[in-house]
């Protein structure tokens, strides 16, 4: 009931007006993502399965990591060869992911691999309701979108969180 006022050509219009930017500005000031160290990895893995596992399935699974994490175990072979596939490619970790969350996932993308756009749920009485709702969304959007073109946003370093 609302694209009914659209004119067809009206967003081919639109798009036309906005100037494409090169992926290259974008990730020339963009610290490439290190490899997390393997102990890191390994110690972050136990912490989140703490409250999840029951105690002897925890310490089940604290040897399990143990023995993964040893010299000359898997877990060093393993981190070898991310180490080495990060000095060849620019993320070595983006293939994969795209891989993953968009492509072989039968999970529903907004909840599984965009938490960022996964919005509460709401009833809305009509679709005037709607309609703010989504304008505001957008509004907010455009708002990140100014800010990140202005360079007003902090870059965070996940993985030292230290900012």
């Amino acid at each position: 009931m609302i694209f009914r006022n659209i004119q067809p050509r009206t967003c081919r219009a639109w798009l036309s007006l906005v100037s494409p930017r090169h992926e290259s500005c974008l990730y020339s000031t963009v610290p490439l993502q290190p490899v997390p160290p393997l102990t890191q990895t390994l110690q972050g893995y136990l912490w989140a399965l703490e409250p999840l596992l029951p105690p002897e399935e925890l310490n089940h699974t604290r040897r399990m990591v143990q023995e993964f994490g040893r010299p000359g175990g898997l877990g060093l072979q393993l981190q070898e060869g991310l180490e080495r596939r990060a000095r060849h490619t620019k993320n070595w970790i983006t293939d994969w992911w795209v891989q993953w969350a968009y492509l072989e996932s039968r999970q529903p993308l907004a909840v599984h691999s965009n938490p960022a756009i996964s919005l509460p749920r709401r009833d809305y009485n009509d679709w005037r309701s709607q309609l703010l709702f989504a304008s505001k969304l957008i509004a907010a959007v455009l708002d990140f979108k100014a800010k990140m073109h202005n360079s007003a946003l902090k870059i965070i370093c996940s993985m030292c969180c230290s900012g």
